[in-house]
């Protein structure tokens, strides 16, 4: 027979092993969680006060609205989450011109739901910050970006895209391709091109200004009369050139590039010795969010090395940040000749280049 104190003595040592368990399991989860997790310093750089990822936590939301595809922004996000466990991303994806619509729809009604916002545009930034729908923003960052790629205090360059010819390697030799802005026109490609009209946004707009700038008028005459095919976005464009149905393609790195390397897609891209056009895509943060610090939080790490390795790794755009590589595969982007005409000259010339080129594409 077992006496009481016996019975004290065997719970207690239980109790004992039990709790000396427990503390194993707490350290190992310890041991296993990121060092870093909700911490403000990422890889090093800081991107926040303990003061601001506190409020962010607080929030526990920040809402999205990009105009890249919603998979690439899951997987360019994927390690904030993993820092940030305690805020969740709500990602709305469209074209620049709709967000636009909707930021401006949700401010006149008094029902802001967006916090921060990637566009294509320049212009239509610029819009956004002149119609107060943007709020003043300056992440710890900001002097890594340059100044043609930043209205700085309001927007920075969080992605951006060459825009090129590219073209089917299935279905054209390497020979037979062309090689240079001109080569476009070849009468062989009549009736073969995959594009988008200047209508779609900042990154046509670019890809017209450049063609305007540096072959004139006569040439996209020249490239009208190639009757080319125009989609109201470039995914498809680039789907039409990998399917066959279109044997070259004009439009953005950062939709051939996911399709080529991503999927296996037959593309080639084209880099022509006369230059590319480069468009910045900024982030700005918009006024009367529902939750600011965590869109703030959002959007410095996305402008961090980390976000912005992420944004090469998963896209292929290019970073304007000089400490960011170009993607495995991708030229130096110095190497392509970029052109951006600047800011002010976008928002001056914005007009009268549509004007312009939608008149030439109409009399076709």
């Amino acid at each position: 027979m077992i006496d009481e104190t016996q019975l004290e003595i065997r719970f207690h040592s239980k109790w004992k092993v039990g709790a000396r368990l427990a503390f194993v399991a707490i350290l190992t989860l310890l041991a296993l969680a990121p060092a870093s997790a909700q911490s403000p310093i990422v890889e090093g750089e800081t991107i926040a006060t303990p003061e601001l990822v506190k409020a962010a936590c607080a929030e526990g939301q920040v809402v999205f609205y990009t105009a890249q595809s919603d998979a690439d922004e899951r997987a360019i996000i994927a390690p904030f989450l993993q820092q940030f466990p305690c805020v969740n991303v709500s990602i709305i994806s469209a074209v620049t011109g709709r967000l636009y619509e909707r930021i401006a729809t949700e401010a006149t009604a008094g029902k802001t739901q967006g916090d921060v916002a990637i566009v294509t545009d320049e212009a239509l930034t610029q819009q956004l910050i002149e119609a107060k729908l943007a709020r003043p923003w300056m992440p710890p960052m900001s002097a890594s970006y340059p100044a043609n790629a930043k209205g700085e205090g309001w927007w920075y360059a969080a992605s951006g895209s060459l825009m090129y010819p590219f073209y089917n390697t299935s279905l054209v030799q390497e020979a037979e391709a062309p090689k240079s802005w001109n080569d476009v026109l070849d009468p062989k490609w009549k009736g073969k091109i995959a594009s988008s009209p200047i209508s779609i946004g900042g990154t046509a707009w670019l890809q017209y200004a450049f063609l305007l700038d540096h072959f004139g008028a006569e040439y996209l005459k020249g490239f009208v009369a190639q009757q080319p095919k125009l989609f109201t976005a470039y995914n498809p464009a680039v789907l039409a050139v990998a399917r066959g149905e279109s044997l070259v393609g004009v439009g953005a790195a950062v939709n051939e590039y996911p399709a080529r390397v991503g999927q296996g897609a037959p593309l080639k891209p084209v880099y022509p010795r006369e230059g590319l056009p480069y468009t910045n895509y900024p982030m700005v943060q918009l006024a009367g969010a529902p939750h600011p610090h965590a869109g703030e939080l959002f959007g410095n790490w996305y402008l961090s090395k980390l976000g912005q390795s992420q944004l090469v790794k998963v896209r292929g755009a290019y970073s304007v940040r000089a400490d960011v590589a170009p993607a495995p595969g991708n030229p130096p982007l110095a190497e392509v000749k970029p052109w951006n005409p600047g800011h002010d000259a976008i928002i001056k010339r914005h007009d009268a280049v549509i004007e312009e080129v939608t008149r030439i594409f109409e009399n076709r």
